[in-house]
C-alpha cells in the first residue's frame, strides 16, 4: 500500500476521497471489500501510531469499528489526529498576546 502521506488531513468541507483511492489501489473487482476494511483499519492504527498514541486492545477494536463505517469516516478521524499532532507555531507579539499560525 502506498504511503499514507498521500491522504490529506483536512479540514474537510466535502466528503474526503483520498483514503478510498489509496485503499483501493491494486484491487480488481473480484477482491472482497473485507480487504479494503482491513487496509483502512491498518491505515488508521498507523496514523495513531505516528502520533505516538498508545493503543490498547480496546482502542484497536474501536479503530476497526471505525474502519467498517467507511474510509471517509476513518480519513476524517485520522485527519483530526494528524492535525492535532502537528506542532503549532506561536509568536509572542506583545505582553500577554500570542499569535498562532
Amino acid at each position: 500500500m502506498p504511503d499514507g502521506d498521500e491522504v490529506l488531513p483536512g479540514p474537510f468541507d466535502t466528503e474526503p476521497l483520498g483514503l478510498g483511492r489509496l485503499l483501493s489501489e491494486g484491487f480488481s473487482p473480484a477482491v472482497p471489500g473485507d480487504e479494503v476494511v482491513r487496509r483502512c483499519e491498518r491505515w488508521l492504527v498507523g496514523v495513531l501510531d505516528e502520533a505516538d498514541v498508545a493503543l490498547g486492545a480496546s482502542d484497536v477494536e474501536i479503530a476497526s469499528l471505525l474502519a467498517t463505517e467507511g474510509w471517509s469516516v476513518a480519513q476524517v478521524v485520522g485527519g483530526w489526529v494528524r492535525r492535532a499532532a502537528r506542532p503549532v507555531a506561536r509568536e509572542l507579539v506583545a505582553p500577554g498576546v500570542t499569535r498562532v499560525g
